[in-house]
Formats: C-alpha cells, structure tokens, sequence
C-alpha cells in the first residue's frame, strides 16, 4: 500500500490532512521536527507512524523518506531561504524514490517569482518528479493562529487596506490535498484553491463579531506598524517580510480571484467565512496563555 509522508504536521493544513488521509485508509507517515509532539496530536491509531525530519538538518533526512511513495510538502514559515534549507531534503526524498509531491504553494505563486513558493514550484517542475501545486488563497485559520491575541483583543490587525480576498478555510485545503495523495490523475496540475467569493478584512470583522457577540474590528495598520507590532511578539523577521508581501497583493486588490477548483474537486461549496466563524467563535472565549 502507498506511504504517504506529510510535512507540517501538526499545523494549519498539516493536521486535518492526517485526520482526511486516515479516514480515506491511507498509510501516512508525519515528518515533524519533534515526532513525540506530533505524537501527543494524533496518537498511535492503525497507518499512522512518525518520523523526524526537520529542514536545514541533513542528519535527518534520509530514514525521513525512505520507503515514502508520496510525499506532501510545506514551507515551515519561518524559513525563506529555501535553496539552501529545503532544495537539498527534496533531492535526498527524489533519491529515496519519493514518485510524487505535492507542494502547497501560494496563490498567484506564478506571477510571484520572489516568494519562495515559486522557487519551490520551479523546482519541481525541473526535478523529474511527478508534481502538483496547491496554490491556495489567505486561509482563515492564519487569523486564529498566527493573529490570535490580536483577534481576542477584538482586532483584525494585518495591513492589507481595501482590498478584497477569496479567503479559504483549510479544512478545505485538506480535503483537496487528501484527494490529490490518495488519487490519481492530478500530476502536472496547479489547483486554485479560494472560498466562493471576496471579502474585504473588514467584512471578515463584522463576520467574526456576529460569531462570537463579541465587537471585532479592522483596524488596518500600515505595513511598518504590522512589522513592528508582530515582531515585538517575537514573529521571525523573515517570516514578517513574507508575510507582508502577501499582505500587499491584498491592498492592492491582487488577491480577490474566485476560482472554482475547490467547488470542482470536493463536489460541494467551499466552506465559508460565516462557517469558520462559527468554529473558531468558542476559542475567542478561552483565557489566553499570555494573559
């Protein structure tokens, strides 16, 4: 039976990708930097086993994918430099025999040469592999992770002005990815993955306050402000700069594509901001750790 080895679990796609692909019966293997973490997430349950792999390690990358089939592949976010942190664990899984990635990229990563997404699709393109691109737009889930203590402070803070944004929820970015690994017939493919429609941050506010009962709103910092804010929570300088660079396709109203390949591919509508609203709402009500 297939082996399907999965980066970036536990995270924000990572986790509801295992829970899809174990439902669907596949063998996975979750590569995480501390396997005894991931461990404590999902358990031992029967097709699911660990290993250690952690980008910019070499000492870790060979027994990561050996006897993989599959392999899903994540950006860790705090990492920018991917030809010299990432670029060479790919080569060691091609070499392992890895016959298919799946990268989950950016949307309009094609049109963005300097994000590393896009130095990692190029990669693919020319290593020989069997390759498909998620190209997803800003998921939901980045406001009750990433922005979080903002959120609970009843703020939507990330500078991305007017402009509107097909936001996705990964829990479809996960069924899309489980759809992909477990079938076939998606190699050579670039998926779009975006929500029904486009809404301004502000809108996604008063979303959020009709949840939870609770007033939310944008507050629409400059992008220095973000910078400095999320950087004196600790957020690496370099994973700041990616993040207001995607940021400012936003403001500049690049980011409200609809696409249909999610409706396409799941046979259903995207999940929507009112539906995310409504999942999150009860983890605004918890005391926050850094309170």
């Amino acid at each position: 039976m297939t082996l399907i080895g999965v980066t970036g679990a536990p995270g924000n796609v990572g986790t509801p990708l295992v829970h899809e692909l174990l439902a669907r019966g596949a063998r996975v293997r979750v590569l995480a930097r501390r396997p005894d973490a991931a461990r404590e997430v999902f358990g031992e349950q029967p097709g699911l086993e660990y290993g250690a792999l952690e980008f910019g390690k070499r000492p870790t990358y060979v027994a990561a994918f050996q006897g993989l089939d599959r392999l899903f592949v994540v950006r860790p976010p705090q990492l920018s430099t991917v030809a010299r942190d990432m670029l060479p664990a790919l080569d060691v899984a091609l070499g392992a025999g890895v016959g298919h990635m799946t990268l989950l990229s950016l949307q309009g990563a094609e049109r963005q040469p300097w994000v590393p997404h896009a130095k990692l699709e190029a990669y693919l393109r020319q290593s020989g592999v069997a390759w498909t691109f998620l190209r997803p737009s800003f998921f939901l889930q980045n406001l009750s992770t990433t922005h979080l203590p903002e959120l609970r402070g009843g703020e939507v803070f990330v500078p991305a002005g007017r402009g509107r944004t097909s936001f996705i929820d990964v829990r479809d970015i996960a069924a899309v990815a489980a759809l992909v690994l477990t079938s076939g017939g998606h190699a050579g493919q670039a998926y779009e993955l975006t929500g029904a429609g486009a809404l301004t941050y502000a809108q996604v506010a008063q979303t959020l306050s009709a949840a939870t009962g609770r007033p939310i709103r944008y507050s629409d910092p400059s992008p220095l402000a973000f910078y400095r804010r999320l950087r004196a929570r600790g957020v690496p300088a370099s994973q700041l700069l990616v993040m207001v660079a995607i940021y400012a396709v936003a403001r500049l109203g690049l980011a409200s594509r609809v696409s249909p390949d999610t409706a396409r591919l799941l046979g259903r509508p995207p999940l929507s901001v009112a539906d995310f609203a409504r999942h999150i709402a009860p983890l605004l009500f918890q005391e926050s750790p850094h309170a």
